[in-house]
């Protein structure tokens, strides 16, 4: 494996200038899988509809990939991008992924190429639930990354899949009479592993080295590899720019979504997110960082820490338990072998 020290100096193919928000956590994500593809091997990105996908490609407007000015030839720097609708990606990244090895057979492609596909946790969860299934049973050789900001940001903000239970949406609206989302996320991460995945992991950006190390790992899987990427959205989640990471390292250690890597055959862990809830921050401090969730939680005048509402005392009670069983799910999936 490589250091990390050597891949944050290698040059990423995800250049300044796209459309998404500032602090965006999919920009931060694209600019070190950008990097980390920079290893001397041709990358095939398929790309999904998504933030990320219509940010970043508004041809003839922005476009924000490219690896300096370098010549097409330069076969260890170059990449392509296949564009495709919502569901496809993954699909897309396995025809790629089986023309490549027919050619490699027959003698007319000479060097190898990595392949990854990128989707929103809407394009891959919902409209694509049945390609990213199927492409995982299949063991197609490929890297899927799911960018997973819980809700469809790039048609509305609307509910998905993997939204949080109580999630103030524009489809599941926290209001009177209504309490935002009422449902339990899909267990994506289960799923993947059930569905034949080589690799599954769950690894924010905001934890660099770790998800540096789980891309470069996820290319060299000789089966499908499952990046889920926890992505907080500063538009649908509501909260101010510059709070990103912090969001992000918070979701991760209270145990919304614990960073995790697991490989078949050899098991895995969670990362930075005690088993006991009593050795976590509180549920409240994550809540209380995003507007979405403030008919949950408010600040209390006297301390400023964030605290269930007394109306509300019983909901986050739920939610934390929620959590709780969400992190005992995660280690034991991670004895799995």
């Amino acid at each position: 494996m490589s250091g990390y020290k050597e891949i944050a100096l290698r040059e990423s193919c995800f250049r300044p200038g796209s459309t998404l928000c500032p602090g965006c956590m999919e920009s931060i994500a694209l600019q070190n899988v950008g990097r980390v593809t920079d290893n001397g091997v041709k990358t095939v990105f398929t790309l999904g509809t998504s933030c990320a996908e219509v940010s970043s490609l508004a041809f003839p407007n922005v476009v924000a990939w490219g690896r300096d000015y370098r010549s097409p030839d330069d076969y260890a720097k170059s990449f392509s991008i296949l564009h495709n609708v919502f569901e496809s990606a993954p699909t897309l990244a396995e025809a790629t992924r089986d023309v490549a090895d027919i050619l490699h057979d027959y003698g007319a492609m000479s060097q190898p190429i990595q392949v990854i596909a990128a989707s929103g946790d809407g394009g891959a969860l919902a409209i694509g639930l049945r390609s990213f299934l199927h492409t995982i049973s299949r063991r197609s050789r490929v890297t899927l990354l799911v960018l997973v900001n819980e809700i469809f940001a790039n048609t509305g903000f609307q509910y998905s899949p993997a939204t949080m239970p109580f999630a103030d949406t524009s489809t599941t609206p926290a209001m009177d009479g209504s309490l935002g989302n009422t449902r339990m996320p899909l267990d994506y991460i289960h799923l993947a592993i059930a569905a034949g995945a080589g690799m599954v992991s769950q690894v924010s950006p905001a934890y660099g080295k770790l998800y540096m190390t789980a891309v470069e790992r996820s290319l060299k899987c000789k089966e499908t590899a499952v990046i889920f990427v926890p992505a907080p959205c500063i538009s649908g989640w509501k909260f101010e720019d510059g709070e990103t990471v912090r969001i992000a390292e918070l979701g991760a250690q209270c145990g919304v979504f614990p960073s995790f890597i697991w490989e078949k055959g050899k098991g895995g862990s969670v990362k930075d997110c005690p088993r006991e809830q009593a050795d976590r921050p509180k549920i409240e401090n994550f809540l209380g960082s995003q507007r979405r969730f403030h008919h949950l939680v408010r600040k209390n005048p006297e301390t400023g820490a964030y605290e269930a509402r007394p109306e509300r005392a019983a909901d986050v009670e739920s939610l934390r338990g929620w959590v709780q069983s969400n992190v005992e799910r995660l280690y034991k999936l991670a004895e799995l072998t």
